[in-house]
């Protein structure tokens, strides 16, 4: 409580009926933590009952812990888990499915908003094609995966040297622009694969080869 019996957070000089409210850092922290292990989820392409998802997600994801979902605005989801493998897996694990939709999965941060967050992106699997064997190092995939998107972790093979015909790094890739298909190291070329997203039609949200889709929309 202020001096002036106001308090804390609330201005002096605010509109009484429109108060804006701070909170501190450390308030904002504390409130946030126990989010800090979960995922937003929705259906592409589909809207889907809780009850359903629920259910597909425990199947999936409740393996060393149980899971929490609850249901948000906008045909979003937010997945609470009691296992930092399962997190991890749900996390990095995909494609993921609920029929034959394709779910969009994304760490969840404070700035999320149901009706503006952006769900043209998504995490990929990418697969670094026949780079140079002293190339297979964490630091040196994580910096060419971040001129893909922006890189998450790269696999165990990966990281521990146990295949070496392709490097492969997780990455949040923006959909809406073309994805890089090629780079150079040294002015050599180098190619790159992506795990699923060819079989994502992105005007219906199926999952299939986008050639055999036979939806009505077109892209933008």
């Amino acid at each position: 409580m202020r001096e002036d019996g106001r308090d804390e957070g609330f201005e002096a000089d605010e509109d009484p009926l429109c108060p804006n409210i701070h909170f501190s850092s450390a308030e904002e922290r504390q409130f946030c933590r126990e989010w800090r292990s979960a995922l937003v989820v929705k259906a592409l392409g589909r809207s889907v009952s809780y009850t359903g998802i629920s259910k597909r997600l425990n199947d999936l994801w409740a393996r060393a812990g149980g899971i929490q979902v609850s249901s948000v605005k906008n045909g979003y989801f937010l997945v609470r888990f009691t296992s930092g493998i399962d997190y991890e897996r749900a996390l990095t694990g995909g494609p993921w499915m609920m029929g034959d939709n394709y779910l969009m999965v994304h760490m969840w941060d404070k700035h999320f908003r149901p009706y503006n967050h952006d769900i043209s992106s998504t995490l990929v699997w990418a697969c670094l094609l026949d780079i140079p064997i002293h190339f297979f190092h964490k630091e040196a995939v994580m910096k060419i995966g971040s001129r893909i998107g922006k890189p998450l972790c790269v696999d165990q093979a990966t990281a521990t040297g146990a295949r070496l015909d392709y490097a492969r790094v997780c990455v949040q890739v923006d959909l809406t622009k073309p994805l890089l298909s090629q780079f150079k190291i040294h002015g050599v070329t180098y190619f790159i694969q992506y795990e699923g997203l060819e079989k994502i039609c992105l005007n219906c949200g199926k999952y299939f080869e986008r050639s055999k889709c036979y939806c009505t929309s077109s892209p933008d």
